[in-house]
């Protein structure tokens, strides 16, 4: 349309007049074509009589639609790419839409087909693709992706937080390093509900950011922030779960969705620049002395352009709800596992030991702590706190030893074995306790000795020889069934080859069984 209203420019003086005298065309064509026009994007041209006389006609016939240029009649068909390399080339970028549009080229080479090196440029086949929706910003995997502004509407819906590495100053310690201004700001009001420079980007000084926080204005609904180690730490997590706050991490190496935040590093800058133009180092003390007022003059009580008011007026109508301190302080405790030593009964934490019960010896622990005092710790054990721990004491004595104290003996644990030993074993052989068994005179003493030690797989000392001797002449004569059955049943209960006294002990209870019932009849058995 541009060029159409250039040329339509350039023969104005032909069209615009109704009538012109039969000489006074050729004039006008001459008058024309003798001087330059200006082509917006080229500069001065010049036209030729014939031109002049083509666009005048041109333009009578249809108007300053026939100016336009003239597009080909065959605008978007291949001319140089046949239709089956096209195909081809569409199936190998869907196959892999992260292919390159080289290696399509190459792909179809090396396979055959194309024969040769290509006749085309590589642009022709992108524009092609594209029109086929091939191509790779067409299938999303090429180009950036849209982002989308977020609102809240209530202060405290969403936090953002965030470090930035400020100047070089002069450290607690004396040493020289860098800053890091740490930062808490609402998203609803843009104000900044807490940030300092720290020396260190540690969970120590982002504990301290958020316990000025929420000591102020009490907790968000949700904390976003980036995935660097200090926000990943589990204390965080704890803390913030514990009081209902959800911590959301952006997505790895994304910094628009912080923009927030972001946008407001730019006020930092400014301040960072003419720390760096003092003649000498500031100390990190008298860095944030001078941060606090460069902070309220040129950002809180500024007229924001999301806002349309300042972030000051904005904060003045929020009602703060912060939170108790004890609550806060054991909210952000440093939250370990440790394992009580077995000997000495202590756990490290940050190379200090202290003095557990000692009941918890060689068991797992949590402490929680506060990495900047630690004159003591707290101990949970399953979950509940067991006791403050102290540092161990160097050279003290060991605690006395105290015995607890002892209630009278209510039972006589040794006798309920030994009875419920004998029920066993009389449950067991009570078919035979109360069978008929007859003495026969061929089994004497030697013929006992020799079946019980035979059975029960004994090589007899003459102590257990003894032992059998002795129970014979108490007993006997014996029924060798029973002295058999006897033996069987305790080889049962207790395995071959152990010691005779537990065999006699079987023979020895059928025996005064059978004594108790002597007229007993055999139950049958189902």
């Amino acid at each position: 349309m541009q060029l159409a209203l250039f040329r339509y420019g350039v023969i104005g003086p032909l069209v615009e007049r109704d009538e012109l005298a039969p000489g006074e065309v050729s004039d006008l064509v001459r008058e024309i074509t003798q001087r330059s026009h200006y082509l917006p994007g080229r500069g001065p041209v010049e036209v030729s009589e014939r031109t002049v006389y083509l666009w005048r006609q041109l333009y009578l016939d249809g108007g300053i639609a026939r100016l336009l240029p003239k597009v080909r009649e065959d605008k978007g068909s291949s001319r140089v790419l046949s239709e089956a390399v096209l195909q081809r080339a569409v199936r190998l970028r869907k196959e892999d839409p992260r292919r390159w549009t080289s290696t399509l080229i190459d792909i179809m080479r090396r396979e055959g087909t194309l024969d040769g090196e290509p006749s085309f440029h590589r642009a022709t086949l992108d524009r092609h693709l594209d029109r086929r929706g091939a191509s790779r910003r067409r299938m999303r995997v090429l180009g950036a992706k849209r982002t989308i502004k977020m609102h809240f509407e209530h202060f405290g819906d969403l936090w953002v937080g965030d470090y930035h590495h400020g100047p070089l100053v002069i450290l607690p310690d004396g040493k020289v390093g860098a800053a890091k201004l740490g930062a808490i700001i609402d998203h609803c009001t843009r104000g900044i509900v807490a940030d300092r420079y720290y020396p260190a980007e540690d969970i120590a000084s982002l504990r301290d950011c958020l316990f000025r926080a929420l000591l102020t204005w009490g907790p968000a609904k949700v904390f976003y922030a980036d995935r660097g180690a200090v926000y990943r730490a589990k204390q965080l997590a704890y803390s913030l779960h514990d009081i209902d706050c959800r911590l959301v991490h952006s997505r790895a190496y994304y910094s628009q969705g912080r923009g927030v935040i972001e946008k407001w590093w730019q006020v930092v800058e400014p301040f960072e620049n003419e720390i760096e133009n003092r003649n000498e180092l500031v100390t990190l003390h008298e860095l944030n002395r001078l941060w606090e007022p460069y902070k309220q003059e040129r950002y809180c009580h500024a007229i924001h352009s999301a806002l349309g008011r300042t972030p000051a007026a904005a904060l003045a109508e929020v009602t703060p709800k912060p939170i108790d301190p004890r609550v806060a302080r054991e909210l952000f405790l440093v939250r370990e596992k440790r394992k009580v030593n077995k000997k000495d009964g202590c756990v490290p934490v940050l190379g200090r030991r202290f003095l557990c019960e000692s009941f918890l010896r060689d068991r797992q622990v949590q402490v929680r702590f506060d990495p900047r005092d630690l004159s003591s710790v707290e101990v949970y054990f399953d979950g509940e706190r067991v006791q403050t721990a102290f540092p161990q004491p160097l050279n003290a004595p060991p605690d006395p030893h105290v015995e607890p104290e002892r209630l009278e003996q209510s039972v006589d644990y040794l006798a309920l074995i030994r009875r419920d030993y004998d029920q066993r074993l009389l449950e067991h052989a009570r078919p035979l306790a109360y069978a008929e068994l007859e003495v026969e005179p061929s089994f004497d003493l030697e013929r006992f000795i020799g079946v019980v030690s035979e059975l029960a797989g004994l090589k007899l000392r003459p102590a257990g020889r003894k032992e059998l001797t002795a129970l014979w002449l108490s007993f006997g004569p014996l029924p060798e069934d029973l002295v058999r059955i006897a033996t069987e049943h305790a080889i049962r209960l207790h395995g071959r080859g152990r010691h005779v006294r537990i065999y006699m002990h079987a023979i020895r209870t059928l025996v005064l069984a059978h004594w108790r019932n002597p007229d007993k009849k055999e139950k049958e058995q189902p």
